[in-house]
């Protein structure tokens, strides 16, 4: 991005945040959640411009700067069906925010006492080449492109590529087409160019997409009261109020990250762009909340104080019967559905309680995130006692089976920050690491050899797990997780522990995607790895 460019950035955000500023929210604690903006398809078509750009943003007290999607914390809900065709406009008006005042982060660090790690020289020129490519990571953090999270579609362009590099001031014009069969519930949209995931994320870029279908149509749901949730996690400096561009070590605390040089910060946990709103509900009433984790690694733990949950979906597709949950766990990507009953008059918490995910700085702490308001007229709404056949795994034999490896290192002797690898390897843009068949049903075993519980999300495909190893003992969190019937496209490897992963890779959808571990700095610094789905009968390699 050269000068003449950037300044041309500078004045088309200045002249969208005159048209588009007056949108953002003003949030106050203690105001009712309110519902997101939407855009339905019609006639089978939803045709929408997504713009990705810099404007200050109201979040509870403070004035932040934040690159949004059209100006909206979060983004704007898009509500689809099996079938239709999605097109979105995706305009990069971003600027760089965040740049600490002080001193840049080094890019090249080493330990010279041993020399296996004194990489000096080899990073100095890796610092010039990547310059020359557009590839440093100053300028990667306005690089961008979009990724829809769950939607069973072509990773080709111009569907979901997450290879393509959007500069600033760019445009791009997506097209999915939806499968008939597209499981209906909620997914999400949200920049996956690597490596400025995590940074993008933590400023809120982020939105659902909901799927309508059959679960709808239930009688019981559909007299109900939608709401749709989404908890950002947004990571701000105390002083300039944007997110810190920095290299990153995890520490304890409420902040997950520890930034290099430091960046005196705190994390803000937004529910639809408002801190700790009331949610009301009457006495007896359901409601059917849809609830996106839309940040970069906390796990929410949630719990809504004196009442349980009916849950009805994970990840998008629906339960055949509601299952009663006294909390849900929600690793970063995980979606979940469930119906509440508003209980006695009063006031309760919704809370994400301390948990530890297995970060070296310890648990979690607790989190509050908004309050349940059980107020008004009593009613006694139906619930319902079956909902859908959820979609079945093909009765095909298995054709291939592998073991993928999951490591890390933090101790710094590889350089600065952390080191992700997946099978002692960090993620190379040009080398195929898993190549598939189309049409087939594979088994995969997943191995962790860190002490983080690693969420590992597989692009295009769901899949069911079984087997999981190593639960730590007396942790209560694991509850859909251990149900085997359950379709997941985000599911966390225990610390130290395994699960085996069964998928079938549909016969229609073909080319080069990804997975990944979904703690998205983890995912920046290289958990990531391409997958290459070959047409039915393509596949080259054999039997394995």
């Amino acid at each position: 991005m050269n000068r003449r460019t950037f300044l041309a950035l500078m004045a088309a955000t200045g002249a969208a945040g005159v048209v588009r500023s007056a949108s953002a929210p003003v949030q106050a604690r203690g105001e009712e959640l309110r519902d997101l903006p939407e855009v339905s398809s019609e006639n089978g078509v939803l045709d929408y411009a997504l713009n990705m750009v810099t404007l200050p943003v109201p979040v509870g007290e403070r004035q932040l700067t934040l690159n949004t999607f059209n100006g909206q914390l979060p983004g704007p809900a898009l509500r689809v069906r099996p079938g239709d065709n999605l097109r979105l406009l995706l305009t990069n008006l971003m600027v760089p925010i965040g740049i600490p005042t002080n001193n840049l982060p080094p890019y090249c660090a080493s330990n010279s006492h041993d020399a296996r790690y004194d990489t000096r020289w080899a990073c100095l020129n890796d610092l010039l080449n990547k310059l020359g490519r557009g590839q440093t990571p100053l300028q990667a953090f306005v690089y961008t492109n979009i990724h829809t999270h769950g939607l069973q579609v072509s990773p080709k362009d111009p569907g979901d590529n997450v290879f393509l590099r959007l500069e600033p001031l760019a445009q791009h014009q997506y097209s999915y087409n939806i499968p008939t069969d597209q499981p209906a519930g909620l997914y999400w949209y949200h920049p996956h160019y690597h490596p400025s995931t995590a940074h993008q994320i933590w400023q809120g870029l982020a939105g659902p997409i909901i799927v309508e279908g059959d679960i709808d149509a239930v009688p019981e749901i559909a007299e109900m009261r939608e709401r749709t949730i989404v908890i950002n996690e947004l990571w701000i400096a105390d002083d300039s109020g944007e997110t810190p561009y920095t290299a990153l070590m995890p520490i304890a605390g409420d902040v997950s990250f520890a930034s290099l040089p430091a960046v005196p910060s705190g994390m803000y946990f937004p529910l639809n762009g408002q801190l700790i709103p009331d949610i009301t509900i009457q006495p007896g009433e359901a409601q059917r909340w849809r609830v996106l984790n839309a940040g970069p690694d906390r796990f929410i733990w949630l719990h809504v104080e004196g009442h349980t949950m009916q849950q009805i979906g994970t990840d998008g597709t629906p339960y055949y019967t509601p299952r009663t949950r006294p909390h849900i766990l929600l690793a970063s990507a995980n979606r979940a559905e469930f119906i509440i009953k508003g209980g006695e008059p009063g006031r309760y918490r919704i809370y994400a309680e301390a948990y530890d995910q297995g970060h070296p700085g310890g648990p979690r702490p607790y989190l509050p995130l908004a309050t349940l308001v059980v107020r008004g007229k009593r009613v006694n709404s139906r619930m319902p006692s079956t909902l859908v056949e959820p979609p079945r795994m093909p009765n095909l034999p298995v054709a291939r089976r592998r073991t993928l490896v999951f490591s890390g290192d933090i101790t710094g002797r590889t350089g600065l920050g952390m080191q992700m690898l997946i099978d002692g390897q960090e993620y190379d843009h040009g080398r195929i690491d898993q190549e598939v068949e189309a049409g087939t049903v594979e088994e995969w075993t997943m191995v962790n050899e860190d002490i983080f519980q690693h969420p590992i999300h597989i692009h295009v495909n769901p899949f069911q797990v079984f087997d999981v190893q190593r639960i730590p003992p007396g942790d209560t969190s694991w509850l859909a997780e251990r149900e085997p019937d359950v379709w997941w496209d985000t599911f966390r490897l225990p610390p130290l522990g395994r699960y085996t992963l069964r998928t079938y890779f549909r016969p229609d959808v073909t080319g080069l995607t990804v997975f990944h571990c979904h703690i998205l700095p983890h995912e920046d610094r290289a958990m990531m790895g391409n997958l290459l789905i070959d047409p039915p009968g393509a596949y080259t390699r054999g039997e394995s």
